[in-house]
């Protein structure tokens, strides 16, 4: 059972004057505003839902389901916080639409990498969990992903991801090993992410499109394979939504 703290995700939601029912009962949360963009534009009849420093959150309805949108954090603690608000306004299923770097050969720019579960190496999970927790993926949300990437003719990977909050301490070294591992790909959010949304008993998954292919030192977020993969992940992830049950 989790021991409420001083200042709770629900406190803050009353003090952004939140309105309960404003929230889709799914949540697609990128990290920057620009992808958030992308997905508020398949909504129709979106509204602004709350916001709060820099985040945003829209309401609107997809092929009949209501769902929200907004950027929910670049990083482990802020994702922590947008994650924890989302989950106390009533959102159910929340789906991550990020982005990685490649620590496997065959992952490639321009990639998908569809999110199994995380290996925790943020400095935020800590206060949630304790080492041995297993951060996971929820089976029915990357069942939904797989199937419409492959509908979308998409190429995608399954596997974990390994979270990281220092991306200039990525020592090969270091990489040489979470290869070994035969973990997919490094990033600076999802095990926040998932992590929080278990916690809070919710479905999470997250799907990530790859910028960088970390063993050769290739940097791709210009690329435009990679500005294609980002595209090809909103439309994924928006089909994800209308398989879920």
């Amino acid at each position: 059972m989790r021991k409420e703290a001083h200042f709770t995700p629900e406190k803050m939601l009353s003090l952004l004057r939140f309105k309960a029912g404003s929230l889709g009962s799914i949540a697609l949360i990128p990290g920057p505003k620009e992808r958030s963009e992308m997905l508020r534009k398949a909504l129709k009849d979106p509204t602004k839902s709350f916001s709060f420093l820099d985040y945003e959150m829209y309401t609107g309805t997809y092929n009949g389901k209501r769902l929200t949108v907004g950027n929910g954090g670049r990083y482990a603690a802020d994702t922590a916080i947008s994650t924890e608000l989302l989950c106390a306004g009533g959102v159910e299923t929340l789906i991550r639409i990020g982005s990685c770097g490649s620590l496997q050969k065959k992952v490639k720019i321009g990639d998908l990498v569809i999110v199994t579960g995380a290996i925790r190496g943020d400095g935020t999970t800590p206060y949630y969990v304790p080492k041995n927790f297993s951060t996971v993926s929820h089976p029915r949300i990357v069942r939904a992903l797989m199937e419409a990437a492959k509908s979308l003719k998409v190429r995608a990977h399954l596997g974990l991801v390994f979270t990281t909050d220092a991306l200039f301490r990525e020592t090969p070294e270091l990489l040489e090993e979470l290869e070994k591992q035969g973990i997919s790909a490094i990033d600076m959010v999802t095990s926040a992410f998932l992590t929080v949304a278990q916690v809070s008993m919710k479905r999470a998954g997250a799907i990530l499109a790859v910028s960088d292919e970390c063993l050769n030192g290739r940097m791709g977020f210009r690329h435009p394979r990679f500005l294609e993969a980002e595209e090809k992940m909103v439309e994924v992830a928006l089909k994800a939504t209308h398989l879920l049950r």
